[in-house]
């Protein structure tokens, strides 16, 4: 485990078939201590009918200190998401219905989690809250409508698991990402700057998908940076598709796959040394997305890689 300025956790999406104490075995196992917990339905590692309930969070708190781990970020990006949406057909496969019983839907589930994060003692709360036009990437002939209305509807949306947050001590993170309103760093401080008291969670595969400089992600936010996740990219650069498991578009650009750290084309010795020289004190969690690697080996690689660039200790210094 790092005793450095910067801990290593894990993302336990990718271990959600092993069941919770499955993914809490795997986690101790590879050395870390700290987690994000996904409270969405489709993982299954909490029960999502009991977000708010304090006998469950009790459950959830004895498992986590058999296993020795603490929780430091409940996330929700699926259920959440149907905040705002998109509402038609995407979002079916976790709510069929309405977009206002999508709505409904998704609200109900971000202040479930934000309860379920402090009844476990998680200073962050991430929330992917979706983002309700998509169109206003572009500018329109004529038209005054811009981003900035997605930001507004954010703020609005928002509003009453912010409210609860802040009641219960519980910091809420927005990771910029293309289905999000925060999907780059402009955005994100718009967003920032709109939300009063909200965190950021930066993951430099994801900007450096949409074509943003990895290093720089992570650079010039101050306190605003509140968690980062690591994973390492491909990009498709060949004029014909590519073959292989894992390859998705974000958007217009090249295809792309996410890869264990020390398999894709990311600078990681520079994105810590970035990190460091910021003085972020926060969590790398890994997030496994590598679809070519098991979740173990996968996890194991980027966790020793991150190891390797890490400071055991205080630097000495040249001392010659």
């Amino acid at each position: 485990m790092a005793h450095g300025p910067i801990r290593l956790g894990l993302c336990l999406a990718a271990f959600a078939p092993a069941g919770l104490d499955g993914a809490l075995r795997a986690a101790g196992q590879a050395g870390v201590d700290v987690v994000d917990l996904p409270a969405d339905s489709t993982f299954k590692l909490v029960d999502a009918q009991r977000l708010d309930d304090p006998e469950h969070h009790a459950e959830l708190r004895t498992a986590l200190a058999a296993a020795h781990i603490r929780v430091g970020c409940v996330s929700n990006s699926r259920d959440t998401q149907l905040v705002l949406g998109p509402h038609g057909p995407h979002t079916d496969p976790v709510l069929a219905g309405t977009a206002e019983e999508k709505r409904e839907y998704g609200t109900r589930a971000a202040l479930g989690t934000v309860r379920l994060a402090a009844g476990l003692g998680a200073p962050l709360v991430r929330l992917m809250l979706g983002v309700p036009d998509l169109g206003r990437w572009l500018s329109w002939w004529g038209s005054d409508v811009s981003w900035s209305d997605n930001v507004e509807a954010w703020c609005s949306a928002a509003k009453p698991a912010l409210e609860l947050a802040a009641e219960l001590g519980v910091r809420v993170v927005v990771e910029p990402h293309p289905k999000q309103v925060a999907y780059d760093p402009a955005s994100a401080r718009a967003l920032l700057a709109a939300a009063e008291g909200v965190g950021l969670c930066v993951d430099p595969a994801n900007l450096a998908a949409v074509g943003h400089d990895p290093v720089n992600a992570v650079r010039g936010w101050g306190s605003d940076l509140a968690a980062v996740h690591a994973k390492d990219l491909q990009v498709w650069q060949e004029p014909f598709e590519p073959r292989g498991s894992g390859w998705s578009r974000y958007g217009p650009g090249p295809a792309i796959r996410f890869r264990a750290l020390g398999s894709g084309s990311l600078p990681w010795p520079e994105i810590v040394a970035a990190l460091l020289d910021e003085d972020y004190r926060g969590v790398i969690y890994v997030e496994h997305e590598d679809a070519l690697l098991p979740t173990d080996q996968g996890a194991a690689n980027s966790l020793a890689a991150l190891r390797r660039l890490l400071p055991s200790a205080s630097a000495q210094g040249r001392t010659w």
